[in-house]
């Protein structure tokens, strides 16, 4: 009996997953072609004759540039604020911009090496329309010294209403072909090149309408300079020799020099000869000069 019933219920499990299974591919499919279907629709539900109608196509952007007490902390806020709105980092870079370095005395075998940086980040933020103003506002509450801070709103609905009525003319004269004078291979070109361009257009819909949901926030931020301090090892205390050896280089490299001394007075014999004999003749000219006075 157990057999049997286990006999029944698999098939009956399969056909189950079965059909949640194709439920699942058929919403998907279903939403793909809502999504597709929304490039070329010239319905609004409002009059987009008033410039503040709702259905209008306005892309919003902002840009803010600021200083804040901590550059870590404000973008880790920020990242957290815009998933919590389910937006998407598009980019978030943190950068430590590095100035003078100076190595001073600590210890005897070890030195205090002090390396001034400024941090500084940059985040390019995809923030839903509805969320942004609470992103901004965040940032906003973060700020030290606000450098610049740019709100804009971008007009896209005529383009967007151009690139839809002329795919709806395009399907309206689908069935137009080039002259009679055109061989097979022209017809395929013109095909195409309309088929081409009907899906630019569409594509450059669908960018109007995503930039149009999901407003681009770009950040900059930096912070006062600050100093990062380690203790290292001394090099030249560690690498310096023992007692015992520095006393024999110093007397090798005293013979060496006594050594170089004489070679340069050997090389220069001639002039020192010229010199003696130059120094002779100028003393007996002074004893002659002297005798002749007296």
């Amino acid at each position: 009996m157990r057999k049997l019933l286990y006999c029944l219920a698999m098939p009956g499990l399969m056909l189950i997953a079965c059909g949640q299974a194709g439920t699942a591919e058929n919403e998907a499919a279903s939403a793909n072609a809502s999504y597709e279907h929304a490039a070329d629709s010239t319905q609004f539900s409002n009059d987009i004759a008033a410039i503040n109608s709702p259905s209008r196509k306005r892309v919003r952007t902002a840009a803010i540039t600021c200083r804040v007490d901590n550059v870590i902390t404000a973008v880790t806020t920020l990242e957290h604020a815009v998933n919590s709105v389910h937006g998407i980092i598009s980019e978030s870079v943190i950068t430590n911009e590095e100035g003078r370095t100076e190595e001073l005395p600590y210890s005897r075998d070890s030195l205090k090496r002090v390396k001034l940086y400024t941090p500084s980040a940059s985040l390019t933020l995809r923030v839903p329309v509805a969320g942004l103003d609470s992103v901004v506002n965040i940032l906003t509450k973060m700020a030290v010294f606000i450098e610049n801070r740019t709100l804009k709103e971008e007009d896209k609905t005529l383009r967007y209403l151009s690139n839809a009525l002329k795919n709806k003319a395009q399907e309206a004269s689908a069935t137009a072909v080039p002259a009679k004078k055109g061989t097979p291979l022209d017809v395929v070109e013109y095909k195409d090149a309309r088929t081409e361009t009907e899906i630019d257009r569409k594509v450059a819909n669908l960018e109007i309408l995503d930039e149009v949901n999901y407003a681009t926030f770009t950040v900059q931020l930096f912070q006062p300079q600050q100093a990062d301090i380690q203790v290292v090892v001394n090099p030249d205390r560690i690498t310096r020799p023992g007692f015992g050896t520095e006393v024999g280089d110093s007397l090798y490299n005293g013979v060496d020099f006594f050594r170089n001394f004489i070679l340069v007075l050997l090389h220069l014999w001639p002039f020192l000869l010229i010199a003696a004999a130059v120094w002779m003749g100028y003393r007996k000219w002074v004893r002659k000069k002297m005798a002749v006075v007296k």
